[in-house]
């Protein structure tokens, strides 16, 4: 009896150990579970505030990018009245370049007409250039005769200088002998009426 009861003592005390080894190795394993889940839980926190502040960050990014958008909208619009404008430009821009065109081709019939009449006129020129030198070398001719005139004039101008002062000379002369000449007619006169009976020729 003694002996069973040892037995079973000590079977007890073995049991009894063993329970205690299984719940110190129970709390031990989950005091380390509980700080493992500590650090976890700090770590997902962490990781939460981090993408809580990406999130936010990923908002603001994303109404930047609405903003941009209803930008890149409007641009859009207004390229696309740009573009019906600039259409409308075109449009015109091509009948103007058309009706350029058509008037080039007549500009270019008026620029070979003109250069006709310039070939034209500019042989006239040179007709009238040599007309215009022959005139020079006449002209040079006629001053040259001129000149030739001109001092046979002066040659004739002292020849009638003289004339015209030997004129005045013989004039002067003239009216001298012509006075001398009725002084003698009166003294003549004065004579034949002093003579009595016949006179002499001279008288009658």
């Amino acid at each position: 009896m003694s002996i069973i009861g040892r037995s079973i003592n000590f079977g007890l005390v073995i049991i009894l150990c063993l329970t205690i080894a299984g719940t110190a190795g129970a709390t031990l394993f989950y005091q380390e579970s509980v700080e493992g889940l500590d650090t976890r839980n700090s770590q997902l926190q962490s990781q939460n505030e981090q993408l809580r502040s990406d999130l936010k960050e990923a908002r603001s990014d994303l109404e930047q990018a609405r903003e941009r958008m209803q930008e890149l909208n409007e641009s859009l619009e207004t390229a696309r009245g740009d573009v019906s404008q600039v259409s409308g430009n075109l449009q015109q821009t091509e009948q103007q370049l058309s009706e350029t065109q058509t008037e080039l081709a007549n500009t270019k019939q008026d620029l070979q007409a003109a250069e006709r009449r310039a070939n034209s006129l500019e042989s006239e020129v040179q007709n009238l250039q040599s007309v215009n030198q022959n005139l020079r070398s006449e002209v040079d001719d006629l001053q040259s005769e001129a000149e030739d005139l001109r001092n046979e004039v002066s040659n004739l101008e002292g020849q009638v200088s003289d004339l015209e002062s030997e004129v005045s000379s013989l004039e002067s002369e003239n009216e001298q002998l012509e006075n001398e000449n009725d002084l003698l007619r009166d003294r003549l006169n004065d004579a034949c009426s002093a003579i009595e009976g016949d006179k002499p020729p001279a008288c009658r």
